[in-house]
């Protein structure tokens, strides 16, 4: 992967300033770092301590636990695929929630062959004392053998400790994965000079250090004839076959995350000719913006906005020679399907931390004074996306696209 991004610089007068502040920034990196050792350090002999046994290397029942959207099911893939691939004969559980409602793996990995039960649940089943008693009796009586937890990446300490003594009360006979990524102290200083890995890779670090194989990065989403077929007509219907697609995916859950929508509009309308079409990618919510930008890139540019499920979106994906995205769980099901991407960043949060899987996908970022905030709403009318221009992701799209044509 390769990131676009121009590291901080001091003003002319300000050297012994800029000098001072990188000094108190690499010593506030060192003492987070020393932090993050000792909370995993303290996760790590708490799980000894309930489960001091090794690693069982054959199992009737696993369960991995993973909750988040699209884009947290879509990087734990590759994860869970290595958990069955050590566990070949067991049955094995995703217990799951996209919490207070979808979409989430339900539909992700809807007709998928390889994970036998999908136990999913929302925040309203389990808001009362009794609801959550009666999931946990509900998992004992399951009796899994192995319990591997891969936490999200923003979950917390207690909360940490808190699944952890879930999965013992649930039974488990053995179970790792407990490990804190995201401490919310001295964020600029820890996206200065700390490396985080793409969450794909930190999921697989989970297993490794739970003493799991990682063989291969296989993500497993399946592909139905049904689906493939209904992509078929849909693109013969407004013809589209034989025409090089450029996926465009405008929206994203945070507000930080937002590029301005004009700026895909004058994206699509300079990528998009006689044989090249733009295909535009939401959800339902945001299907009138995407008719909106549709109608102001030309005849060429066709929102599917609200028209296909969550499938037949990773069925069109595959079809597509680019995606232009912001970071949204779009990027990494492209990336899970081998379509190549460009994605706009923000720098709310840690800088690494979320960026597709994939070394040929690009990643547009720019540094600004106010870089990592860790807020979800930001005060500076997101400075930071807004400086990503036009010009410079047409550039990268043109070459790009080039590139995939020679």
């Amino acid at each position: 992967m390769v990131t676009i991004a121009e590291p901080l610089s001091d003003s002319p007068g300000t050297t012994g300033r800029g000098a001072f502040r990188r000094l108190g920034h690499r010593i506030q990196a060192l003492l987070v770092n020393t932090l993050y050792q000792c909370i995993n350090g303290l996760l790590h002999g708490f799980a000894i301590l309930l489960w001091p046994h090794p690693r069982p290397k054959s199992a009737e029942r696993v369960c991995v636990f993973r909750i988040g959207y699209i884009g947290d099911i879509v990087c734990a893939l590759p994860a869970i695929r290595s958990v069955r691939r050590a566990y070949p004969n067991a049955k094995l559980t995703l217990l799951t929630s996209p919490g207070p409602a979808g979409p989430g793996a339900a539909e992700l990995l809807s007709g998928n062959d390889w994970i036998d039960e999908l136990r999913v649940y929302y925040s309203a089943d389990i808001e009362t004392l009794p609801q959550r008693w009666k999931l946990l009796r509900e998992l004992r009586a399951r009796r899994f053998d192995v319990w591997i937890d891969l936490p999200n990446d923003l979950s917390s300490i207690s909360r940490q400790f808190r699944d952890m003594l879930f999965a013992w009360l649930a039974g488990a006979r053995w179970g790792r994965g407990w490990r804190i990524s995201s401490i919310g102290l001295a964020g600029q200083a820890q996206s200065e000079y700390l490396h985080f890995t793409k969450e794909v890779d930190r999921t697989l670090d989970l297993l490794k250090r739970a003493g799991i194989p990682v063989a291969e990065i296989d993500f497993g989403l399946p592909r139905l004839p049904e689906v493939q077929a209904r992509i078929d007509d849909l693109l013969q219907a407004r013809g589209l076959n034989g025409c090089v697609l450029v996926a465009i995916a405008p929206d994203a859950k945070r507000s930080t995350n937002r590029w301005p929508p004009e700026r895909f509009a004058e994206i699509g309308r300079m990528l998009a000719d006689s044989n090249r079409s733009i295909v535009l990618i939401a959800g339902g919510a945001n299907a009138k913006l995407c008719e909106e930008l549709a109608s102001q890139m030309g005849s060429h540019a066709h929102s599917f906005a609200g028209a296909l499920s969550l499938p037949e979106s990773i069925e069109l994906l595959r079809r597509c020679r680019l995606l232009i995205c912001v970071d949204s769980g779009v990027q990494h099901l492209a990336a899970a399907v081998g379509t190549l991407c460009i994605s706009l960043f923000s720098f709310w949060q840690m800088r690494g931390k979320w960026h597709p899987y994939g070394w040929r996908n690009l990643v547009l970022q720019k540094w600004v004074p106010c870089h990592t905030c860790l807020r979800e709403v930001c005060p500076n009318d997101n400075r930071c996306i807004k400086a990503i221009g036009v010009e410079e992701v047409m550039q990268h799209a043109e070459q790009m696209l080039h590139r995939q044509a020679a």
